[in-house]
This record gives structure tokens, C-alpha cells and sequence, in this order.
């Protein structure tokens, strides 16, 4: 019986759309970023995220002193999304003085691109959804260098959302 109701559980998932932040950006794309072949994503979540009020999801990508996270939060409607994703929301994730934070036209609904000396990401509003793509740790450019990349990263990702 277990093996009928994991196919059966594995059919729904499958049939909803939705993918979870760890299938969201393929193995080639997350080794490229990180430049070296990376770690299996360990997924976090879901749980509430305290400053959004949202449902968030992870998934942490290593490959040695560097990190790729792929962040999904959840609301329950468009507008409730909308309200959250702010640049304000953006600046308190990013981890360092003197966050450079700019508006990513062309991506989802709103988008964001935000960099420090430590790390960047790529920040998309989609509907009832906030895309979080961050790159972080020693990289092998300046973060500032990794815009185009984590760009296609996170337009690669909206089309499994």
C-alpha cells in the first residue's frame, strides 16, 4: 500500500505546476554560477517568513566556499505579494552595507537586482509568488559581475512557477 500512495502523492505534485525551489534552476545553470560542480540542493521549508508574512522555501546550493539559494515565497493572493515586494523588503535581505538595488525591468511582474562586495540576486514578483535568486560566499568575479547570469537564472525559473 505505501508504494501506491507514494506514486499517488508524486502524481499530485507532479499535476499541480508548482516545483519546489530545488527544481526550479537545472544542475548546469547551478554549476555555471558557482563555477565548479555543486552539492545536491538541500530544501528548507515551507515556513512562515517573518518579514513577508509569506510561506518560504529554499534551496541551498554549495560548491566550496560559494552558495546559489533559491528562495520562493508564497502568498495568498497577488495583491498580498505585491504589497510585500518592495525594494525596502529587498535592502533588508541583502546582508551588507552599501546594498546597490535597481528595478530588473522585463522579469515577472516587478524584479529587482540587488548587490553587495559579499553577493547579489535577482529578486521576482509573479503573481501570488516572490522569486528569490542569490548568489553569495568566495566567487571567483565580483558579484556585481553576475547580473546576466542570475537574470537567466530566475527567467528560467518563472517558466516552472
Amino acid at each position: 500500500m505505501l508504494p501506491q500512495l507514494t506514486l499517488l502523492l508524486a502524481l499530485i505534485a507532479s499535476s499541480t505546476g508548482t516545483a519546489g525551489p530545488c527544481e526550479l534552476v537545472d544542475r548546469a545553470t547551478v554549476n555555471a554560477l558557482l563555477g565548479a560542480k555543486s552539492s545536491t540542493g538541500m530544501p528548507a521549508g515551507p515556513e512562515r517568513d517573518e518579514d513577508s508574512s509569506g510561506m518560504v522555501s529554499y534551496c541551498i546550493f554549495r560548491a566550496g566556499s560559494a552558495a546559489l539559494i533559491l528562495s520562493q515565497v508564497t502568498f495568498s493572493s497577488a495583491a498580498e505579494a505585491g504589497k510585500a515586494t518592495t525594494k525596502e523588503l529587498v535592502t533588508s535581505r541583502m546582508d551588507g552595507d552599501g546594498a546597490k538595488i535597481t528595478d530588473e525591468p522585463g522579469l515577472g511582474d516587478r524584479a529587482y537586482w540587488a548587490y553587495t562586495t559579499e553577493g547579489a540576486e535577482i529578486v521576482v514578483l509573479k503573481g501570488s509568488v516572490v522569486l528569490g535568486v542569490a548568489l553569495g560566499g568566495q566567487l571567483a568575479n565580483p558579484p556585481v559581475s553576475y547580473r546576466k547570469a542570475l537574470r537567466a537564472a530566475a527567467a528560467a525559473a518563472l517558466l516552472k512557477l
